[in-house]
This record gives C-alpha cells, sequence and structure tokens, in this order.
C-alpha cells in the first residue's frame, strides 16, 4: 500500500485509491470505534441502514486500503490531542491557581504592612498620647521592659538566665520613682471596694444621730 510522500498520516487519502472509496472509507473510520464495522459502513454510505451485508466491491475497498489499521491510526490520533488538549487545560488551570494564590499572598502582605504602619502613626499621634490614663502608662512601660530583657544579648544575662536591662544607678533609682509616682495616682483614681457602701452608711448614721 504506497501513501504520497508529503502525507504521513495514514487516515488521508492514498495515492492509488478513488474519490469514492475514500469517501467510504471516511463513512467507517467516523463510526465509534466499538461499533465499527464493513456492513454498517455501508448501511450509511448506501443509506440503506437495513441491509444485510455489504456488497463485493464494498468490502474489496476495505481490504485493499487497509480500512481497519487506517481508522485505528486516526484513533490513536485523536487521543493523543484528547491528551495534549488535557495537559495544556492542566497548566493553565495550575498556573492561574498560582497567579490567585500569589495575589492573595501579596495583598495580604500589603494589608499587614498598612495595618502596621496606621498602627505607629495612632501610636505616635498626641491625641493617643493625651488619652492615655497612668495605668496605661505603667503597662506600656511593663512591656517595654519586658520586651528588653527578652531581647537582651547574652553579654547582660544574670547568672540566674534572665537578661539584664543596662540601666545606670541614677537611672534605675529614677525609673523606680517614676513608677511608684504612676502606680500612686492610679490607686487613688481607682475607688476602693465598698466605698459607696459606706458612704450609705455614713449618711445613715447621721441621719439616726439628728
Amino acid at each position: 500500500m504506497e501513501t504520497e510522500e508529503s502525507r504521513e498520516q495514514l487516515w488521508h487519502r492514498l495515492s492509488n485509491e478513488s474519490a469514492r472509496a475514500y469517501e467510504a472509507f471516511k463513512v467507517y473510520m467516523y463510526l465509534p470505534p466499538a461499533e465499527r464495522s464493513v456492513v454498517k459502513a455501508w448501511r450509511e454510505w448506501s443509506g440503506n441502514p437495513d441491509a444485510k451485508r455489504e456488497p463485493p466491491f464494498f468490502l474489496g475497498w476495505s481490504k485493499s486500503y487497509a480500512w481497519s489499521d487506517r481508522a485505528r491510526a486516526h484513533d490513536h490520533h485523536l487521543e493523543v490531542i484528547r491528551e495534549s488538549g488535557m495537559e495544556q487545560a492542566i497548566k493553565e488551570e495550575a498556573a492561574r491557581q498560582a497567579r490567585a494564590v500569589e495575589q492573595t499572598r501579596f495583598r495580604f502582605h500589603e494589608l499587614m504592612t498598612i495595618a502596621y504602619q496606621r498602627a505607629i502613626e495612632s501610636l505616635e499621634s498626641d491625641d493617643f498620647v493625651e488619652q492615655l490614663r497612668p495605668s496605661d502608662v505603667v503597662q506600656i512601660m511593663k512591656l517595654y521592659l519586658e520586651t528588653t530583657h527578652k531581647l537582651g544579648g547574652s553579654e547582660t544575662d544574670t547568672p540566674g538566665g534572665s537578661a539584664a536591662v543596662d540601666w545606670t544607678e541614677s537611672e534605675q533609682q529614677e525609673l523606680d520613682r517614676l513608677l511608684g509616682e504612676i502606680e500612686s495616682e492610679t490607686t487613688q483614681e481607682e475607688p476602693s471596694p465598698g466605698s459607696g457602701d459606706g458612704d450609705e452608711g455614713s449618711e445613715d448614721a447621721k441621719d439616726e444621730q439628728d
């Protein structure tokens, strides 16, 4: 069986194949593989769905031009195209998902950066400082000291294993004095438990004396 040199696919028309024979082959080739047969191709090609068998010339075409082998080659060709298309679709979907993940990650870092900048601006604003209560100042200073301890290097570690802040004696005394004053003001601002009941009792006692 000879083929045209410029045609590599077996399912293309052969050089010695007539136009009618090739049209009959295409009918055979396009049948579903599980239902493909020469007689079914004859029924389709002739327009006679009740035909019991194909005529000799039609059967001769199928044998002379290797319909079965050429149809299987075409089936394989289509399967390769399907697999290639599926692989390409999977690659494109994977690339799309990767871009979406990267965009989400970038947006998250962008929002975190904005939140950090606004938090710093809020902490540095005059309104924030003016609204601080003495107890808030104490907590901030304690947090600062704890952070300083945790970030202290090995050179400032104490024998007990905790990090020590490099304060001078005068600085430590001044810090203790400020903390004492702030804690004292905080204690004065907070009402003592039961103070309201005590006042009410004093009023009652005064009424009885009157």
